[in-house]
């Protein structure tokens, strides 16, 4: 009598090596997210330094870090979503940081997203000046958001737990 030979895989050995490649691929999808957010992170915090750099220059040839008066941010005084045009302002403070040729271009945030709240969950940038001096604020993927601490004794103590934002820089 001879034997036949049998040639190919079992259903059970398709169904382990399936369930394999799946496992492996949901590994390394969690992984990239994980590089993508913190390239996003480093890509906000360069940005924050290049902000605080183009404010800095500002205020050399201004006399102040963009404030009351210069026609820019919320109501004109330099405050706020630092990528929003406000009512009656010519240009959000990004956008005339570039026009007036601080910085190459306007600086946004990588998601491209211009303002946040807790409702949206969007990373943006914002400044802010007070007594305690000019604070320029970022949201990142790493740090716990929309909690209470980070931005406390800054001018903005209510920017972490209202917007989300949890790294700043002082100028």
């Amino acid at each position: 009598m001879v034997k036949k030979m049998r040639r190919g895989f079992t259903l059970i050995e398709l169904l382990v090596v399936i369930a394999i490649i799946s496992v492996l691929s949901s590994v390394v999808l969690a992984s990239l997210n994980t590089a993508r957010d913190r390239a996003r992170d480093a890509r906000r915090k360069a940005d924050v330094d290049t902000i605080v750099k183009a404010l800095s220059l500002y205020a050399l040839d201004h006399g102040n870090y963009m404030e009351s008066g210069s026609g820019y941010g919320s109501a004109g005084n330099g405050l706020g979503w630092f990528n929003i045009q406000y009512s009656g302002t010519t240009a959000s403070m990004g956008q005339a940081l570039a026009n007036l040729g601080y910085t190459g271009k306007e600086i946004l945030d990588p998601t491209g997203a211009r303002d946040a709240s807790v409702s949206d969950l969007k990373h943006t940038y914002m400044k802010y000046s007070c007594s305690l001096g000019t604070y320029v604020y970022a949201s990142l993927n790493a740090e716990p958001r929309f909690v209470d601490g980070p931005t406390n004794n800054t001018c903005c103590a209510v920017c972490d737990t209202n917007y989300g934002m949890n790294y700043w820089k002082k100028i």
